[in-house]
């Protein structure tokens, strides 16, 4: 069997197997934040019915908004916690604080009496949420290998879009009460499974814990001294991290203003900003919180329900396109595809509402499937490419001394961003329609276009210490 696994390639070679493991257990948190959130897509319009919510309150729209906006500040808060705890008390440590809001939300689910329950629970699993943005791509970036980091960093969003689609269809047939069982239990499961997983080489070299770092970097290559020239092939590896790591170590503990002033940190962050920015207002997130509101206005006749459940699996399709593809094509071409594709496809979602609202052209023949098709091949290219790979990006463009503290201010900022975008979406949805909302999401995505193909540079197989790409 481990001679048929030592020929595996790719991803399931046998080199890389414990950094694929590593990977998908660390985003197990990540499957759980999605959970919660597939959980308040489809609870909240029963909240608000007197009839359907199984509390002794009914919520507002109003109270309702909140809610959900919350989750986006609680991001924000976790963004800069998290992001200062990855330096202070480690990646490994983070990883298990990271459940701890997490679960205490699911508590307040439970236990809910009143609609503060609800609003304290949200920002808690938003912290959470927030947090897994900065620790997960920055862990796995520190032990998975060049050829392989993007594939593994991708799982981040694979396993969140299959939280957000399990959690879509659990929470539309299970009662209130037993819900919150499996919100506890799994980040409990998280934890028991990070016992098994060392700190990350890069961060232990950081501290000076050289043999430390030594023996974590042999767990994750999976390293077995068969031969002398094994050995020596491996100290070679070492010794090259350890150079690039301590080259600036003294550096690294003393993180100035001047820091985030450089030419390399202020282009690093316009990009980063740039990539949250296109992230949210490319219009995927708008379709996905808001799927029955598009779809009333579009005015189609399969059931609210059904249509959420299509469009979170078609999501979870294209993450898991871009998981193997984002290694073998690169982060540049699949941006750059994502970005045309996605602009089309809001560009005629556009012009079928003002069609449908503004004139008097019959789309009856189309109205039963265009919308839902249309919103599928939105959410599929989408995912393919702008949903997760700025995350990837955000990780391998920051400078390494900066890289923990910069990417928890872009995320801050992308949070903030989604927090205005899930407030006003609705708003232009009831004011102006569809029209108006999608082609602002198409001018955005073809802007973004133009932006990737003329400063981002590509990534695929860039060392996280290094500013050319291995060979």
């Amino acid at each position: 069997m481990l001679g048929l696994c030592k020929n595996i390639e790719g991803v399931f070679k046998f080199e890389y197997r414990r950094q694929l493991l590593a990977s998908a257990c660390i985003t197990i948190i990540t499957f759980c934040h999605g959970f919660g959130l597939g959980w308040f897509s489809v609870i909240l319009a029963k909240l608000e019915s007197p009839t359907e919510t199984e509390l002794d309150f009914v919520i507002t729209v109003n109270e309702g908004s909140w809610i959900g906006g919350l989750s986006s500040l609680g991001g924000a808060c976790g963004n800069i916690v998290y992001g200062i705890l990855a330096d202070f008390i480690g990646r490994k440590a983070s990883n298990y604080v990271l459940a701890i809001p997490y679960i205490v939300s699911w508590i307040l689910i439970y236990f809910a009496s009143s609609v503060e329950y609800l609003y304290v629970s949200r920002f808690l699993a938003g912290v959470t949420g927030g947090g897994t943005y900065v620790i997960i791509p920055i862990f796995i970036g520190e032990i998975a290998e060049p050829k392989i980091r993007g594939r593994l960093t991708s799982f981040f969003s694979l396993t969140l879009y299959s939280g957000i689609f399990i959690g879509y269809i659990i929470t539309s047939r299970v009662p209130y009460h037993y819900i919150p069982i499996p919100g506890v239990a799994i980040p409990i499961i998280y934890m028991v499974f990070q016992l098994f997983f060392p700190e990350t080489p890069m961060y232990l070299l950081q501290r000076g814990s050289y043999a430390r770092a030594k023996e974590s970097l042999k767990f994750y290559r999976n390293f077995q001294p068969t031969t002398k020239e094994n050995s020596q092939q491996f100290e070679i590896v070492f010794n090259d991290l350890k150079n690039a790591v301590t080259s600036n170590k003294n550096n690294m503990n003393t993180v100035t203003w001047r820091d985030f002033c450089n030419r390399e940190a202020v282009i690093a962050f316009g990009n980063g900003f740039v990539l949250m920015l296109l992230n949210v207002f490319c219009g995927a997130y708008g379709i996905l919180y808001y799927t029955s509101s598009v779809f009333v206005q579009a005015r189609t006749e399969m059931h609210p329900d059904t249509n959420t459940i299509i469009v979170g699996l078609v999501q979870v399709t294209g993450v898991y396109t871009a998981t193997f593809l984002v290694d073998r094509f690169g982060r540049r071409p699949l941006m750059m595809f994502s970005c045309a594709a996605t602009s089309i496809g809001m560009a005629t979602f556009g012009l079928y509402g003002y069609l449908l609202q503004n004139t008097t052209v019959d789309v009856s023949a189309v109205r039963s499937w265009l919308p839902l098709v249309n919103a599928c091949f939105i959410m599929f290219v989408a995912n393919s490419g702008l949903i997760p790979i700025p995350f990837v990006l955000l990780v391998e463009l920051m400078p390494a001394k900066i890289r923990a503290k910069a990417a928890a201010i872009c995320l801050v900022i992308f949070n903030i961003i989604g927090f205005v975008l899930m407030k006003m979406f609705p708003i232009s949805l009831a004011a102006f329609g569809l029209s108006a909302p999608m082609w602002l999401f198409a001018v955005t995505c073809f802007l973004g276009l133009i932006y990737i193909a003329l400063f981002i540079k590509e990534t695929k197989g860039m060392s996280l210490n290094k500013v050319e790409p291995e060979a």
